[in-house]
């Protein structure tokens, strides 16, 4: 049976031809993620003048990657490191995620909604993992450097990650500067690098969210991306 995939993202400047003009986004690669298992992905980019986000339509919901969080939602002043920030993102995907909780939809929180996933329980985050002192492992490497392994990570075996990647240890891209500080209420940490920086947060209760903070998106020949991504469109 055909599933919706509802894929929150953000919004860039494009050219286009009325100009350069901001666009709702998102890496093509999660649309055939979801295409590849038989379902249909639909794009939600920020929303305006919305309370309340209800997605008991849907099957899955993908929070992907980004601009950072504004430390607001976390009860922090905003560093200069912190960048490339979206109110209305934010608002958008925190009524996304709670709906998604409410409802018990499957949910699968990727780089910046990894992050946000835990800002929506409670949680806090390093607004520059360097200024906290993790220096042994270079986090940040976009671009030419999205693709590859940058470093592995440990899996928490007693973990729904665990459950879905049947894998402890394996190398993942890097694309970030933030990681997650102070765990969120209901849930725990379900992976480490091997600097101890946070890799992924999910859910303890009946609700299925799980956090990951590589990109398995731009990891589509990997097993493990795969694996994931099968999970969420099963």
């Amino acid at each position: 049976m055909n599933k919706l995939i509802a894929i929150s993202t953000g919004v860039k400047d494009v050219e286009m031809a009325p100009g350069n003009i901001p666009c709702v986004v998102i890496n093509v690669d999660f649309v055939e993620l979801c295409n590849k298992f038989g379902n249909t992905a639909v794009i939600l980019g920020p929303q305006k003048n919305l309370q309340e986000i209800n997605l008991s339509g849907f099957d899955a919901l993908i929070v992907s990657g980004g601009g950072d969080i504004d430390p607001i939602n976390y009860g922090q002043e905003q560093s200069d490191k912190t960048q490339r920030v979206s109110k209305e993102r934010d608002i958008t995907e925190l009524q996304l995620l709670k709906s998604a909780e409410i409802n018990n939809i499957k949910t699968l929180a990727i780089c910046r909604g990894n992050q946000l996933l835990n800002v929506y329980k409670g949680g806090t985050l390093f607004q520059d993992i360097s200024d906290a002192g993790f220096n042994t492992i270079k986090h940040d490497r976009p671009f030419e450097e999205a693709r590859s392994h940058i470093h592995t990570v440990e899996i928490v075996e007693n973990s729904k990650l665990f459950a879905v990647l049947k894998d402890s240890n394996f190398g993942v891209n890097s694309i970030h500067h933030q990681a997650v500080d102070k765990v969120g209420k209901d849930l725990k940490i379900n992976s480490k690098a091997p600097d101890g920086v946070i890799e992924g947060v999910e859910s303890t209760t009946s609700w299925e969210a799980i956090g990951v903070q590589w990109h398995p998106e731009n990891m589509t020949e990997d097993i493990i991306s795969n694996k994931l991504f099968e999970w969420i469109n099963s």
